[in-house]
């Protein structure tokens, strides 16, 4: 019997967490009839575990529309997994330093499945820049962030990942040879450029980042106007951005050997 309820309430957990997951950036309040679709479970199953994360503080629910949105719990908890979080806590001064030297917007990205997540960012202060929201999800084959993360995977998944590019731009990269090249170089040089991959008018230049094991962990990135990242400035951001990105590796861990393509700069 004790088990049967532990397994009750395990399900009932995830069901719950799951009910949280439907909010995001674009889909910041969520009726109860769209929830329950979004799931799959009846609307008086919903019903329920609404009503309980309202009265624990993780949903709020206005009384005039009816639509929820997250509670402060919810805020709260983030707050304290942003302050505490590991690699954005080690990444956060140096991100804000790069934004301070270069005025580009700063961002860290890190994968999951076939996406990259924007995980922490340091916006530049000009007018005209470039941003992203934290948990946007981008695909891995374009632009040089990618790159970072598609440079150090098997052949045959890189060719899976680019079996599902699409042309976003008049600069995305969709041959499969020039795309391992630029893996190659990236391995050699500890960099990736990017202009006008994914977005039109955007450069970028990102680095990977490393722990213990031999893929990245993470990859930052500077990007911004392509009229600003002249020849002399981008020679000197990739200085600057890989001798960041091998203090944050050899401080998670990643052996100096097995780190050095980040030694040195855009040469």
């Amino acid at each position: 019997m004790r088990k049967i309820l532990k397994e009750d309430g395990a399900s009932a957990l995830k069901k719950g967490l799951a009910v949280l997951s439907c909010f995001s950036w674009s889909k910041s309040r969520r009726s109860l009839t769209e929830i329950s679709r979004e799931l799959n479970i009846p609307l008086s199953t919903t019903s329920r575990l609404t009503k309980a994360l309202e009265e624990t503080g993780f949903l709020e629910r206005d009384q005039e529309t009816k639509l929820f949105a997250l509670g402060f719990n919810c805020y709260l908890l983030g707050s304290i997994a942003k302050k505490t979080g590991g690699l954005r806590t080690m990444a956060l001064p140096y991100m804000e330093k790069l934004k301070e030297v270069f005025n580009e917007t700063v961002n860290l990205y890190i994968r999951e499945g076939d996406s990259r997540i924007c995980y922490e960012q340091v916006e530049s202060s000009y007018y005209l820049k470039r941003s992203a929201k934290l948990g946007d999800r981008f695909p891995l084959w374009a632009g040089a962030s990618g790159r970072c993360f598609l440079a150090f995977m098997p052949e045959q998944e890189v060719i899976r990942h680019l079996d599902k590019a699409v042309s976003l731009t008049p600069n995305t990269i969709l041959d499969k040879a020039v795309v391992l090249e630029k893996n190659r170089e990236l391995r050699l040089k500890g960099f990736g450029l990017s202009v006008s991959e994914r977005e039109q008018g955007v450069s970028s230049v990102a680095a990977p980042i490393f722990d213990p094991s031999p893929q990245p962990v993470a990859c930052m990135t500077l990007s911004g106007p392509t009229a600003r990242f002249t020849e002399e400035m981008v020679s000197e951001l990739i200085a600057a951005l890989k001798k960041t990105c091998l203090e944050i590796s050899l401080k998670l861990g990643a052996e100096r050997s097995a780190v050095s393509l980040l030694e040195g700069g855009a040469s």
